[in-house]
């Protein structure tokens, strides 16, 4: 929990947060504008960022891409459900942080297939978890349909996060671990400062 904390007092944590804010609200504001959906599942592109950003700056990210989403909800989906969009997309990449970085304890970090493969176990069950809490959360306190929320909301996540998100992460992670650009405590325990 200080983690989270932390990144409120520390310069780098307010840079990676701001970048992932910024990131995730510019993917998300035009599709929010203008409702796409295929086979009743809602285009959202910004579902690449949640577990590559989450993994790469672990408590940062959470605070960005919870203010992300509050950001990119007030152009065209603002409603009281974005009070818990913004905890899923709290939780989501602090979860993908911190499951990857476990499942990758005892191997090296680098762009290979140990790493891609874990990277697609965390998209999995973070995705899983997310959709399914932001679904309920759609149904107990709104009314929502529970099966076909969930259906849109983990179709959208899974299938952006597991094609373009492997693409992405395969592409970043090795400059992103060589250049410094990672964030997080996690990162601090497996890669020693110079």
């Amino acid at each position: 929990m200080h983690e989270l904390a932390e990144v409120w007092t520390d310069r780098k944590g307010l840079t990676w947060m701001a970048v992932s804010a910024i990131l995730y609200a510019l993917l998300l504001i035009p599709f929010n504008l203008v409702q796409w959906t295929v086979a009743d599942i809602s285009l959202r592109p910004a579902a690449v960022l949640p577990v590559v950003c989450g993994i790469l700056w672990g408590p940062a990210a959470a605070w960005g891409l919870g203010m992300g989403n509050i950001a990119g909800d007030l152009f065209g989906s603002w409603s009281l459900m974005s009070i818990f969009g913004f905890l899923v997309n709290f939780l989501y990449p602090y979860l993908a942080y911190l499951l990857w970085h476990r499942l990758m304890d005892g191997h090296p970090i680098r762009a290979d297939w140990f790493a891609l493969s874990q990277f697609l176990l965390a998209a999995i069950v973070t995705t899983l978890v997310c959709m399914f809490l932001l679904a309920a959360c759609g149904t107990i306190f709104f009314g929502r349909p529970f099966e076909t929320r969930f259906i849109s909301y983990f179709g959208n996540g899974i299938i952006w996060g597991m094609i373009a998100g492997s693409v992405l992460f395969w592409v970043v992670l090795g400059p992103a671990v060589e250049k410094g650009w990672v964030y997080g405590r996690e990162w601090v325990r497996r890669i020693p400062a110079p």
